[in-house]
């Protein structure tokens, strides 16, 4: 993109977070697994940048408004980071422009945000940390908000893929596309989040190649947290040729003190449901994480690129194991 704003992230300093600012909750699950006590102030919490990208879609990384990155795209060899993100963790992206409307696309010079949004900052840190034991994983994300204003409450979002190299390379932008609710050419429709390769020319594949794709865990895990101060609701789903409600095997705990939200979300490693990904010792998982601010629409929310939290393996994240 052209108008380019530098932006540090990838920057391992550690977060003040402890546990004690955490108010345990009801939650919508109970489990009988025994949960650990986790000592957060000995995991490094890892920033994570998550950027305003207006209405930039599956269909936009591959257009012309798309500059030059619509022929790397088409060979799908290399990553949103690998383009955007420098060595020393800078982004090429003006994200701060993208939110308040001046920033343009190439081609159509249409705006990346139609709704423009004043006075805040295009790039949002999200402070992630994960820890996990024989049983479950552990994750805690923790970022700056006002916590207040309109009726859309706040909302924590978080993908899991293990099986998907498009989203290994592009996270949540295989899921967005032009067509839903909220987006430009979706006015009065209700279509929902729905992974590329479940479509083909507009429809649905047959039902026995989703239940393939589904077969193989060729799908995003799909987390999300509702906020309204220190009250959490949970949604367990999956995407694939739509995005839908699962059983809820989530379970979480949640604040919000001094311009700040912290959440834990805990899971079994393997809840031995075919719509939850499986997560194991010595192996990997590429997450996406989302932040919808309070008061602005669903289509109006900060993500990151896709970032792999490894289980004893290298990756962007090191779980601590318990």
């Amino acid at each position: 993109m052209k108008n380019l704003k530098k932006h540090s992230c990838w920057n391992l300093r550690a977060l003040s977070m402890t546990s004690s600012s955490l108010l345990v909750l009801p939650l919508l699950l109970v489990t009988n697994a025994v949960l650990a006590e986790v000592d957060w102030g000995k995991i490094e919490a890892k920033p994570v940048t998550t950027i305003y990208a207006g209405v930039s879609s599956w269909e936009f990384m591959k257009d012309k408004d798309h500059g030059t990155g619509q022929p790397v795209m088409k060979k799908g060899k290399k990553s949103c980071a690998e383009c955007h993100v420098s060595k020393e963790g800078k982004f090429d992206i003006n994200a701060d422009k993208i939110i308040t409307g001046e920033l343009k696309k190439l081609k159509s010079k249409k705006p990346f945000e139609p709704n423009p949004i004043q006075g805040v900052s295009g790039f949002k840190d999200v402070g992630v940390q994960v820890a996990y034991d024989a049983e479950n994983i552990y994750m805690r994300f923790a970022w700056a908000d006002t916590g207040a204003g309109g009726e859309q409450p706040a909302k924590l979002s978080v993908q899991f893929s293990n099986k998907l190299k498009p989203f290994r390379l592009y996270g949540c932008y295989i899921a967005c596309h032009d067509d839903q609710k909220g987006m430009p050419k979706g006015i009065g429709k209700d279509k929902k989040l729905y992974g590329h390769y479940t479509h083909k020319k507009g429809e649905v594949k047959p039902q026995e190649k989703l239940d393939k794709y589904l077969s193989k865990g060729q799908f995003i895990d799909l987390w999300v947290a509702t906020l309204e101060g220190d009250k959490v609701t949970l949604s367990d789903e999956y995407i694939l040729e739509s995005r839908i409600e699962d059983q809820n095997d989530l379970s979480a705990t949640a604040s919000f003190k001094d311009g700040k939200y912290t959440v834990v979300i805990t899971r079994k490693l393997n809840t031995g449901d075919a719509k939850d990904t499986v997560l194991s010792d010595g192996a990997k998982v590429d997450i996406g994480v989302a932040i919808h601010h309070k008061g602005r629409e669903g289509v109006q929310h900060y993500s990151s690129f896709p970032v792999s939290v490894g289980f004893s393996a290298e990756a962007d994240i090191s779980a601590m194991k318990l």
